[in-house]
C-alpha cells in the first residue's frame, strides 16, 4: 500500500523501475535504488556506452546483483572486473566510497550507483519514552507516505499523536506537521521524545474538536482500550472532526471501520491491514467528500 502511495505503482515483483527519483530513506520497505548512469541491450554494449559516457568515479568497487537466481560466481567476478575496468577512476575492493551496482534484466542491462536506505527510523526506536500500544517507527513511516505521498510539502496533522512516533518520522523527512493530544501525560512524553532527536516542539495539549487550523491530511491511530460505547462514541468524534480539520486521512483502527469512516464524509480510497503480534491493525485511507 505504501508503494502503491509514494511511487504511484501496483508492485508485483521484489524490484520495480521508476523514472523519478525519490529519496530511497523515505520508505521502510525499499533496501536499495541504482541511479542509471548507463544501459544498453548486451554486456557488451554496455561496456562501450560506458567509455563513450565517460562515466567515474573515485573508490569505487563493482558489484554484479541477481535479482531472480542464485548467481554464477565466475560469471559474478568476470562480469564485474570488466564493467570496473570500463569505468575511469581509482578501484577500491574493501574500503569503497561508492558502490556501483550492475543488473542484467530481460536482455537489459543497467550499471549506476548503489545509494542504500540508511534506515533512520531505527535510530527513533531508541526514544527515551515509549510506550507498549504505540505504533512501529517503521509503520508510522509507512503511514506518512501514504499520506502524503511523494509530495512531502503537505501539511500534515496527528490529533491523536500519542508520544509522537508519527510526529518524529514525519519531522525526519522534513514534512511540516503538527500534534494534538488531550493526554496532558502523553503529550509530555512527545515533547522528550522530539526534543531527544533535536526537533521542534510542534505538540499541542487540545481535544481535536478545539483544533482550530486546516491541513492537507492527517494520520489518525484512534485511540483504543476497553471497547466500551463510550469509547466508540468518541472515535466517531474524531472520525468526525478529521473530516472538518483536513482533505485526507489515514486512519488505523483494530477493526474494520470503513462503513463508519464513510459515514463521516469520508469517501474509502485504499485498505489494508497489518499484523502485531497476534492482532491486526486496519489502515484505512480516504479522502473527504466535496472537498478540493
Amino acid at each position: 500500500m505504501e508503494i502503491r502511495h509514494l511511487f504511484g505503482i501496483e508492485l508485483k515483483e521484489k524490484y520495480f523501475f521508476y523514472d523519478e527519483y525519490i529519496d530511497i530513506n523515505r520508505s521502510p520497505y525499499t533496501n536499495y535504488c541504482i541511479k542509471v548512469d548507463a544501459e544498453a541491450l548486451s554486456l557488451e554494449e554496455l561496456l562501450e556506452v560506458i567509455k563513450q559516457k565517460n562515466i567515474s568515479y573515485n573508490d569505487f568497487k563493482v558489484q554484479y546483483i541477481s535479482l531472480f537466481e542464485r548467481m554464477d560466481l565466475n560469471k559474478k567476478h568476470k562480469v564485474e572486473s570488466l564493467i570496473g575496468g570500463s569505468i575511469k577512476g581509482k578501484v577500491s575492493i574493501h574500503e569503497p566510497k561508492v558502490k556501483v551496482g550492475v543488473i542484467d534484466f530481460k536482455d537489459r542491462w543497467i550499471v549506476g550507483e548503489i545509494i542504500k536506505n540508511k534506515r533512520i527510523w531505527n535510530l527513533h526506536d531508541k526514544k527515551p519514552v515509549q510506550y507498549c500500544n504505540s505504533l512501529t517507527s517503521r509503520v508510522s513511516r509507512a503511514l506518512v507516505n501514504i499520506a502524503v505521498g511523494k509530495n512531502n510539502s503537505l501539511k500534515l496533522v496527528d490529533p491523536c499523536c500519542g508520544i509522537g512516533t508519527v510526529l518524529l518520522e514525519a519531522l525526519s523527512m522534513g514534512i511540516d506537521v503538527k500534534g494534538y493530544d488531550i493526554n496532558y501525560k502523553v503529550v509530555k512524553g512527545a515533547r522528550e521524545n522530539l526534543k531527544f532527536f533535536g526537533y521542534p516542539d510542534i505538540v499541542k495539549r487540545s481535544d481535536i474538536k478545539d483544533v482550530d487550523k486546516y491541513f492537507d491530511v492527517a494520520v489518525v491511530d484512534l485511540p483504543y482500550g476497553v471497547l466500551s460505547v463510550t469509547n466508540k462514541e468518541l472515535q466517531k468524534d474524531i472520525i468526525r472532526h478529521t473530516a472538518r480539520i483536513s482533505k485526507k486521512a489515514v486512519f488505523v483502527t483494530l477493526e474494520d471501520m470503513r462503513e463508519v469512516i464513510s459515514y463521516y464524509d469520508f469517501e474509502v480510497k485504499d485498505f489494508c491491514k497489518i499484523r502485531k503480534a497476534k492482532f491486526f491493525r486496519y489502515v484505512t485511507l480516504a479522502v473527504v467528500k466535496n472537498k478540493k
